[in-house]
């Protein structure tokens, strides 16, 4: 069966579905049946290659809130990620863009054929984000997650200094 899942890393809902779609899966036994077809969908197009400002802090600024109030906006999504196990700290993350994130899981996707390799390397993008509360547009971070996946990081740093946006 394929699955074909379409998300941004900057989103704490997109984690936590593709976390129960990944314990779904093993539970039901599946995962020797089950091809992984991650998509990019960029959410926010216009967000900063980097930031000094978190999510909180720009949700205080354009919405003329309080900061406290900021935080709390992003208690729901914290909430549900820590009941299946996830560490979600979407306030103190910083909204940078992620289109070198996902150009570098689409070469990987068309380079490797590997829907387990995939599947990691989404892992360890939201982690990076919304746990470690690292910036998605850092070609550096980009790299530390293409290591630890085993990956070619000589091939992904032509990949993320070029401007492609198409790998077939």
């Amino acid at each position: 069966m394929k699955i074909s899942i379409w998300g941004d890393y900057a989103c704490p809902y997109c984690y936590i579905g593709e976390t129960n779609l990944q314990k779904a899966i093993e539970e039901l036994g599946v995962q020797d049946k089950i091809e992984y077809d991650l998509n990019a969908f960029q959410i926010d197009l216009d967000a900063p290659k980097s930031t000094k400002q978190t999510n909180a802090v720009l949700l205080a600024y354009e919405k003329a809130i309080p900061l406290v109030k900021a935080n709390a906006a992003y208690d729901h999504a914290k909430a549900m990620g820590k009941s299946v196990g996830l560490i979600i700290n979407e306030a103190t993350a910083y909204n940078t863009n992620t289109v070198d994130a996902h150009r570098m899981v689409q070469w990987a996707k068309a380079t490797y054929h590997d829907f387990k390799l995939i599947e990691n390397l989404a892992d360890d993008l939201f982690y990076v984000y919304f746990t470690e509360n690292k910036e998605l547009a850092d070609h550096k971070v980009l790299l530390d997650v293409a290591k630890k996946n085993k990956i070619d990081t000589a091939e992904v740093k032509k990949i993320l200094d070029s401007k492609c946006l198409k790998f077939n």
